[in-house]
């Protein structure tokens, strides 16, 4: 997947008015607004704001704002290749999971003003990630689940949630027990005495779900569809699903048809 380009980044803080109460834009423009609100119009889409959020608006669209509350936000300037259409398939106010976006959010703030070339990539993935995030979230029928951990061990819980919310990232079991202090064995011996899965069938099985949503919710294609939920290629996708599941993406895909 190609990632998208950083052409301006800014940090404004307790913002209490635009300068500029309209205007339009070579590039997307993206608001990351950690606090405060404003009211905003962006060709068809209207309404108000209450951070944290994301605000969004298509290039050569006039953007019209005001500020309600003093705002906090990132302004983000952005080019996307033109393989990537699915990424901004809406504009106006994205509903992002508030954790996830306040997690992005504080690693972005440490990159503001950077400008090496790592510090463009870095964010660039923290903004592709969001996009992506809510991609998957807006065209699932309902929030996307799980296997059902029952386990009263808030780290294997903590451990889940994170390997749910994170299960389109590249996700080894060294970065897993790195991200919680654990030695590797003792991590997938504890997860899968809590969970009944390995650390790895839990997070293939999350990749699965998220697949499933897309291949009935929307028209991608293979390639884009294992891009989105972690797998990379379509091969690895179709291997693993049709083992779970006894059934090719194709075929299930074609069973859903409505």
């Amino acid at each position: 997947m190609e990632s998208i380009q950083i052409i301006d980044h800014v940090l404004w803080e307790k913002k209490n008015s635009f300068s500029l109460s309209k205007d339009t834009d070579n590039f997307w423009v993206l608001y990351l607004i950690t606090a405060g609100s404003c009211s905003f119009k962006i060709g068809e889409h209207s309404g108000q704001t209450q951070g944290p959020c994301l605000l969004v608006c298509p290039p050569n669209t006039l953007f019209e704002r005001a500020v309600l509350t003093p705002m906090t936000f990132h302004f983000f300037r952005i080019d996307f290749p033109i393989s990537s259409n699915y990424l901004h398939a809406s504009s106006g106010l994205f509903s992002i999971d508030k954790d996830r976006l306040l997690m992005n959010e504080k690693m972005l703030k440490q990159y503001v003003y950077d400008l090496s070339s790592y510090s463009f990539f870095i964010r660039a993935h923290f903004i592709q990630d969001l996009f992506l995030f809510h991609f998957i979230d807006a065209h699932s029928e309902r929030p996307i689940h799980s296997p059902t951990v029952s386990s009263r061990n808030s780290r294997v819980k903590e451990l889940s949630n994170y390997i749910t919310h994170h299960s389109h990232e590249d996700l080894s079991l060294q970065d897993l027990s790195t991200q919680f202090n654990f030695n590797p064995s003792y991590l997938s011996r504890l997860f899968k005495k809590e969970t009944g899965f390995s650390p790895k069938e839990y997070l293939i099985h999350v990749r699965l779900k998220n697949v499933q949503q897309l291949l009935v919710s929307t028209n991608l294609p293979m390639e884009e569809i294992a891009e989105l939920t972690g797998f990379k290629h379509g091969y690895y996708l179709s291997k693993y699903f049709k083992k779970v599941f006894s059934i090719s993406p194709s075929e299930f895909r074609k069973k859903h048809i409505l």
